[in-house]
């Protein structure tokens, strides 16, 4: 049984999901299609890619993840298959990839049927599907071109040996903001000096970090390192996304008072 997975802004009344899912099953029998999630924003491929990046390792090797949000190919961005890390995936080659994963793999493999199939809104359902029928059926030397990944440069994180600079990344269901600043980096420069993280200006700080959402009141704003190794800004029982009015464009910055012995770089 192969696992196809799905991540997609496609709303639940949208005909999208139900025409894809289809027409997977149809290639064959042994096709599992699983929903990662269809609640991204609509056109949020940083959403798409954060959520995958998250999960994807979740999934039984050799599982075929499927990037749906703003999936219409061109010429210039063609529709591409590309393996990491026993994964497979298959999108759009529009520089995605290269924030989709640490390490990019050099070589993608551009899947050939966009040139025969005529122009609709929807030519992503039958690319997809021939990719997955490539992967299934082993068809990479007659039904695809060895290509290169393109590379898109996103926002990154910007320290100092006394202060942090990086931005939330994805605001999850519950109004948490997740961010792009490590727990590896903080530790690194922390060096057991005392710290203020400064949210979306000088106003709101927060100055401990919490072991969990137990190691608060309700109605505290906390921060805290969660089960992704990333830091995490909340309201214990409450939305800083909506307190703070907070969205994947807004900074986050750590400043650490004059550090107590030498930090080891």
């Amino acid at each position: 049984m192969t696992t196809v997975t799905i991540t997609s802004d496609w709303k639940n009344g949208d005909y999208y999901s139900g025409a894809l899912k289809g027409a997977l099953i149809s290639l064959s029998s042994g096709v599992r299609v699983v929903d990662i999630t269809n609640s991204v924003p609509s056109f949020d491929v940083l959403q798409e890619i954060f959520i995958l990046k998250s999960t994807f390792c979740r999934f039984p090797q050799n599982s075929i993840h499927l990037m749906t949000v703003m999936s219409e190919p061109t010429l210039e961005n063609p529709m591409v298959i590309v393996f990491f890390e026993g994964h497979y995936f298959i999108g759009v080659n529009d520089g995605r990839f290269s924030l989709l994963f640490q390490n990019i793999p050099s070589i993608c493999f551009e899947i050939n049927k966009l040139k025969e199939i005529p122009f609709s809104t929807f030519m992503s359902l039958e690319l997809f599907c021939e990719g997955v029928g490539i992967i299934l059926e082993n068809r990479f030397e007659t039904s695809t071109t060895a290509s290169e990944l393109k590379r898109e440069y996103g926002a990154g994180v910007v320290n100092t040996n006394d202060s942090i600079t990086g931005r939330v990344v994805y605001c999850d269901s519950f109004g948490n903001a997740i961010t792009n600043i490590s727990k590896e980096l903080f530790d690194r420069l922390h060096g057991g000096r005392n710290f203020t993280i400064y949210v979306q200006g000088p106003y709101t700080k927060i100055i401990k970090i919490s072991r969990g959402y137990h190691d608060s009141n309700p109605g505290e704003l906390i921060a805290l390192f969660n089960s992704l190794g990333y830091l995490e800004l909340a309201v214990n029982q409450g939305s800083i996304v909506s307190l703070e009015s907070l969205d994947t464009s807004s900074e986050v910055r750590i400043r650490f008072e004059k550090q107590k012995y030498p930090i080891n770089e």
